[in-house]
């Protein structure tokens, strides 16, 4: 998940981020993982799932569509008796601890 965390923070913005900016982008992200999860639990495949996300953001969110592909791809590679766990909650307290 930590490579992941490093992608996902190198298609951001490389601005300095104070801790308080950093946490922000975790619950937008949790929400893309969450959106992951139930797409491949419904048996959607992985690219119907990107393009489904991403055209789902809208307003401020638009800006982590740089995010959905590298989310779904580690959703995807998860093994699927860890789809049966809070995913998205993990997501977002490890993108906290960061």
């Amino acid at each position: 998940m930590r490579k992941t965390v490093l992608i996902l923070l190198a298609a951001l913005p490389l601005a300095p981020q104070p801790a308080t900016a950093q946490k922000a982008i975790c619950a937008p992200t949790g929400e893309i993982v969450a959106a992951a999860v139930e797409a491949r639990r419904a048996g959607q495949p992985a690219t119907t799932a990107k393009q489904e996300i991403t055209a789902g953001l809208e307003g401020a969110q638009a800006g982590f569509a740089p995010a959905v592909q590298p989310l779904v791809d580690w959703v995807y590679e998860l093994p699927e008796t860890d789809l049966k766990k809070d995913v998205a909650g993990a997501w977002v307290t490890q993108c906290e601890a960061q």
